[in-house]
């Protein structure tokens, strides 16, 4: 397995796919089965990247025929329920006939976009027009957004419906001379429809219409009486013929609608091949516009064994800066096989640096552009994160339990070519022992195939011989009472102006130096008290 849904979670590649928007269900089918490229998936991960990179070529040289193009997208249904009844023989109804008519429209106005566009567009995203199917769903060629059983599809169908319009006239005719010959008959006006309403109180009239063949009762209210024209035996024999051949339509249509399922059915691998060009197109363009949105670069993919990020930018900790008006400070990193120490205080960044690594290259494995202004690396065969809020309450296990049961499973794997990310290890037990477990644990690893990078306080494990050691800058360079000075003066917290003042990127540490003392700093910023702050300054001397 590649990642686990938690780690797949914990580094927000749900907020990731969360902006990867796609507008059919074709598009949406292909982008709940995208799988991550594996190293030996290196040149359909190269493809992809390409690919991806094509279309935000095109994107940004032709803006308005994609909108255009994205905005027929929005109107394609989800015909694939109507394709398996055609395979099974079962006629469609007049709704599955409109949609299919409507999708041979849409195919044929995609199939113009694409050919705008001059690109030499590859087989499985080019949407190919069905003329012949358009055609036999619009015999009349009238591009009207209806679909009806036209009379060009049987011959006795065009009979029956000639013959139930003078039937109808008939009866129009003959109601028409009924309702004159009362009206002149009782000096009234009748409505068109046939019908009289008169009031209660008006007995004279109710009297004499009582009195006339040619009205029966309908119905009344409170107020009033409603009085139709009494059909004669003519009108009535003329009804029933119309319901015969409405029955006769109704047959013959099934019999066309049969036909069309028939003729639809030849045109299967057209429209299956249409349906997977949409989902690849959509989700191709999701991709860009996903790119686009993020300012991001197509991933380098490399033969070494390596993982470089330059100016690398955690997305979804990014917009939510933004939203506070703050700034993300970008990660520059170089690792390679073995073992990378990230030391710093809390505070520091060092969660969201090795988020990012995950993040990145998952989103490279999974052919998309990363928020970098470089990126280069060799594809992972897994990626494994450890955040440290494991607990199994079923199995009885603390979080330190829990940890400790998923990393001997992932050092299992540690000799394939993968990427474990472990934050803050052996956290959950007492020092002393947590040191022990997490030296041997990094010397276990250290020559290992895969590539390792842990953040830890433990002091001295990354000075271990062929452990790399990234350190966040942090707070090194500030003069804190200068600082504290300028807080005092403008009363501002101290929460802000670490936020503020806090350098998050990392730097390769190659000889042991002293240990920064950003967590006192920070205490004294916070308004700790100066004596304990002082005796905890005695205890590291």
């Amino acid at each position: 397995m590649f990642l686990s849904e938690r780690v797949f979670k914990n580094l927000d590649l749900d907020y990731i796919f969360g902006r990867l928007t796609v507008y059919t269900p074709y598009g949406e089918a292909m982008k709940k089965s995208m799988k991550p490229y594996l190293p030996c998936d290196r040149e359909a991960l190269e493809t992809e990247l390409d690919r991806i990179e094509k279309m935000i070529f095109l994107i940004e040289k032709d803006r308005y025929t994609f909108v255009e193009m994205r905005t027929l997208l929005k109107h394609i249904k989800d015909l694939r329920g109507s394709f398996r009844r055609v395979e099974e023989q079962i006629p469609l109804n007049l709704v599955e006939l409109f949609e299919i008519k409507t999708f041979t429209g849409l195919l044929e106005k995609l199939s113009g976009y694409q050919a705008k566009l001059k690109w030499d567009w590859p087989e499985d995203l080019q949407i190919q027009a069905i003329p012949a199917l358009k055609k036999l769903l619009d015999p009349q060629e009238s591009g009207i957004h209806t679909f009806y059983i036209y009379d060009e599809y049987s011959e006795n169908l065009k009979g029956l419906r000639e013959t139930m319009r003078q039937v109808e006239a008939e009866i129009n005719r003959e109601k028409i001379r009924k309702r004159d010959q009362v009206q002149e008959q009782l000096n009234i006006k009748i409505r068109a429809n046939g019908e009289i309403t008169v009031n209660k109180h008006n007995k004279a009239l109710i009297d004499m219409i009582e009195n006339c063949e040619g009205l029966i009762y309908s119905s009344e209210t409170y107020m009033n009486i409603t009085y139709k024209i009494k059909m004669d035996v003519r009108v009535e024999e003329l009804l029933k013929r119309l319901e015969e051949l409405k029955l006769q339509e109704e047959q013959e249509e099934f019999k066309v609608r049969q036909f069309l399922t028939e003729e639809i059915g030849q045109h299967l691998e057209g429209l299956y091949h249409n349906i997977r060009a949409i989902g690849a197109l959509d989700l191709l363009m999701a991709k860009a516009y996903l790119a686009i949105g993020m300012d991001g670069v197509k991933p380098l993919v490399t033969g070494e064994e390596t993982i470089e990020i330059l100016e690398g930018r955690h997305i979804k900790v990014e917009d939510h800066l933004t939203k506070q008006g703050k700034a993300f400070t970008p990660i520059t990193l170089r690792l390679k096989n073995g073992v990378t120490c990230i030391t710093g205080a809390n505070m520091g960044g060092k969660t969201v640096s090795l988020k990012l690594i995950g993040l990145m290259t998952a989103m490279a494995q999974y052919g998309l552009f990363v928020p970098a202004k470089r990126m280069c690396f060799s594809p992972k065969e897994y990626i494994f994160f450890s955040l440290g809020d494991l607990q199994s309450v079923d199995m009885g296990l603390s979080t330190f339990g829990a940890e400790i049961l998923e990393i001997q499973r992932i050092l299992q794997r540690a000799e394939e070519n993968g990427l474990i990310l472990i934050d803050e290890l052996a956290r959950g037990t007492n020092p002393a022992e947590g040191y022990a477990i997490s030296k041997a644990i990094i010397e276990y690893l250290k020559d290992k195939a895969s590539t390792t990078v842990i953040t830890t306080h433990f002091d001295g494990l990354a000075e271990m011989e062929g452990v790399v050691h990234l350190q966040v800058r942090g707070l090194a360079h500030v003069d804190f009472q200068l600082l504290k000075q300028q807080m005092q003066e403008r009363g501002i917290l101290g929460i802000d102006v670490i936020h503020q003042y806090m350098d998050y990127r990392l730097e390769e540490i190659e000889d042991e130096r002293k240990i920064p003392r950003d967590a006192i700093s920070i205490a004294r910023l916070m308004g700790l008290q100066e004596e304990i702050l002082q005796q905890a300054e005695r205890y590291l001397e």
